[in-house]
């Protein structure tokens, strides 16, 4: 809301920084919410629903930004929008504080054995409840010499820099000849294909066993299409190259796939605010770097914005499935390690791993058994 109180740059970039530390916290809060909260197998379907809403929003907001837009009044009207889009996150924001518990163990409407049995559906997840709070070094190691860590941490950089070019989306559409007003009416249809692939994708990943990683390689081709039609369709083609826009949404589906693979995938409570950390700062980084490559002088066919972001969809397809081919080998290395062993031992074993990831063991660490980190498989 203080944005609208700006009068300078100085004053715009102070407000513009305070607002990206305080939206830092989203994600990585919904991405540990999610893993307390949900058994590993349900967790593709919640963090598909609750990333889709990126999409409402960019539908609703755009509508919404459109109306205030029309407001006569002392102010301008893009103060009007902070203003108002402002105060209605505060008043979420206390609502949420008030109304959603810190897990499953506190929550105010089940009985005490309810809670119990909340807490023990998540214990098969053998990738803690999140009820640590202790920092852990030997956690830190394993997140920074972590393969699949590295990987998911330069996914999200790759698709980031498409996401910040993307902040472009209305000058590109602009310059295929759209009035202002029209533009911002012309991304909708852009808002309306991301709640539809992030929902889709995300039931298919929950229905399809293991599909997680195809699933977000698939997703990457329309993107690829599309940015391949805004830059090699001839000018006067408007209404072919802003198919090409609209084909862009489905690449958030690489962002939400990561997500959940964080929750999924990496146990132990530093170890996973570790590899959430490496994730957002890879996208932040992607976010700075994609509007590089936008240059005023390319204007407003932007080419070389646009093969930045075809480059970035492409090497994402490439890493999703150089992480799956990963997870693969891993999972085959922890079968050979019980191979052999008798129907007891091996559930033996497997009651014993979840016990210590109930009590923050990560997914390598090697605890009183060598055979307690081969129970632990990962979710392609």
């Amino acid at each position: 809301m203080t944005t609208a109180a700006c009068s300078s740059f100085g004053g715009l970039a102070t407000v513009r920084f305070l607002l990206g530390v305080a939206e830092a916290t989203i994600s990585p809060g919904f991405v540990a919410v999610t893993g307390i909260w949900w058994s590993r197998a349900e967790q593709a379907g919640r963090s598909a629903l609750w990333i889709s809403f990126l999409g409402v929003g960019s539908f609703v907001g755009t509508l919404i930004a459109f109306g205030i837009g029309h407001i006569t009044g002392s102010l301008s009207p893009w103060k009007y929008i902070f203003l108002i889009l402002g105060a209605v996150t505060i008043i979420w924001g206390v609502v949420f504080i008030i109304f959603v518990p810190d897990g499953p163990a506190k929550v105010g409407w089940l009985t005490q054995e309810e809670k119990v049995i909340a807490v023990q559906r998540v214990m098969v997840n053998q990738t803690g409840t999140g009820r640590s709070r202790q920092f852990d070094k030997n956690h830190v190691i394993e997140a920074v010499t972590d393969p699949a860590v590295i990987i998911l941490g330069l996914i999200s950089f790759v698709n980031a820099i498409a996401s910040g070019g993307l902040s472009f989306g209305s000058l590109i559409v602009r310059g295929f000849g759209f009035t202002p007003i029209n533009t911002t009416l012309m991304q909708l249809p852009l808002s309306a294909v991301q709640v539809f692939a992030q929902l889709s994708c995300g039931f298919l990943a929950s229905k399809l066993p293991n599909s997680r990683l195809h699933i977000a390689t698939v997703a990457m081709i329309p993107p690829i299409i599309g940015t391949c039609l805004i830059n090699q369709l001839d000018a006067d083609n408007k209404w072919g190259r802003l198919v090409g826009v609209w084909l862009l949404g489905s690449y958030p589906v690489g962002f939400m796939t990561i997500l959940g693979l964080l929750s999924t995938n990496i146990a132990g409570s530093t170890k996973r605010s570790m590899a959430s950390g490496w994730v957002f700062v890879c996208y932040c980084i992607g976010q700075i770097a994609g509007p590089q490559f936008f240059k005023s002088t390319q204007a407003p066919a932007y080419h070389g914005g646009i093969i930045a972001m075809l480059s970035g969809f492409c090497i994402n397809l490439v890493l999703n499935e150089v992480l799956r081919f990963w997870y693969v080998r891993e999972n085959k290395r922890r079968d050979a390690e019980i191979a052999g062993k008798s129907e007891e031992e091996v559930q033996e074993l497997k009651r014993e791993s979840e016990i210590r990831g109930f009590e923050d063991a990560t997914d390598r660490m090697n605890l009183t058994s060598v055979f307690i980190q081969a129970m632990f498989r990962y979710v392609l």
